[in-house]
């Protein structure tokens, strides 16, 4: 029971800020790229990546920590069921160079700042 409290309260944590930097980044971009969803993510990889890195580094970052932030932040902050539903819309509305760029940065981008975040933590 109390790994799903540190879960939820990370997720609450973790899907709040995922709306107020998407609305930040939105209110500076109307191209038909999602740039609030594709900051979110590209973020949310960066910081898993910090995350697991620190578990394996640190003696405090317990497993109580790793529920809290990892799976509950990390996991409702980060948005691909949203990235999905945008490329789904990027197709319908014919907007596929968008789509192409969107797609390419969103995979890339995430796994080398996983990784980057993973390095980094080694330097913490």
């Amino acid at each position: 029971m109390r790994t799903l409290l540190f879960i939820g309260l990370g997720g609450m944590l973790g899907s709040i800020s995922r709306y107020l930097t998407g609305q930040f980044f939105t209110r500076f971009f109307t191209d038909p790229m999602p740039v609030g969803t594709l900051v979110v993510n590209i973020l949310g990889t960066f910081l898993i990546g910090i995350l697991i890195g620190m578990g394996e580094r640190f003696r405090w970052f317990t497993e109580p920590w790793h529920f809290f932030l990892a799976v509950g932040f990390c996991g409702s902050f980060t948005t691909y069921s949203t990235f999905a539903f945008e490329n789904y819309t990027l197709i319908k509305e014919g907007h596929f160079f968008t789509l192409f760029l969107y797609i390419t940065i969103s995979l890339l981008a995430g796994v080398v700042l996983a990784w980057g975040g993973y390095s980094l933590s080694k330097w913490i």
